[in-house]
């Protein structure tokens, strides 16, 4: 792989993280829709998570121009010693992990641990404020697909870069 494939490669991971925050930022806006009156309160989140989707777009859709404008063009035999599926595997497993770490523990352990005061008050979890819920199933769907991520890296890997086809049989028979 060359360096710009890297950062390109590196874009779509990017590209992958900014769809994740833009489902959060719609599931603040749903939360804030619900929770008030006031229909002007909710627009800003709205906005928000379009631009999160936005950049996570551009990011997919032209990894490679991205690539080119951070990084210098080489020849291509300026390339990396690194199998590009190695590679894809490494940055699913880290992409996971920072997940896991960055956005799921916080809101998981506060949910659980509010649910757990909750509890030993002798309230049921149904009087616990909507918020509260959606926080937690945020922090579980985030926490879910971390581990899917790092869990199915693999799977994951080969989903987002294709091995190529290879020439068939009968083809490379003819003379």
């Amino acid at each position: 792989m060359t360096p710009q494939q890297i950062v390109g490669l590196a874009s779509r991971l990017f590209a992958i993280w900014m769809g994740v925050s833009a489902i959060q930022a719609v599931s603040i806006a749903l939360a804030l829709k619900a929770g008030t009156n006031n229909p002007d309160a909710v627009w800003v989140p709205y906005i928000i998570g379009g631009l999160y989707l936005l950049v996570g777009l551009l990011c997919w859709f032209f990894p490679m121009a991205i690539a080119h404008r951070l990084i210098p063009r080489t020849r291509f035999d300026d390339a990396l010693q690194l199998p590009a599926r190695q590679a894809m595997v490494v940055a699913c497993v880290a992409l996971g992990l920072l997940v896991i770490a960055f956005k799921a523990v916080g809101p998981v352990l506060g949910y659980l641990s509010i649910c757990v005061l909750w509890i030993a008050n002798g309230q049921t979890l149904w009087t616990l404020d909507a918020i509260r819920h959606i926080d937690g199933w945020i922090g579980i769907g985030q926490l879910a697909l971390g581990v899917l991520l790092v869990g199915k890296a693999h799977a994951v890997s080969a989903r987002l870069l294709p091995l190529e086809a290879k020439p068939h049989a009968a083809l490379a028979d003819t003379d």
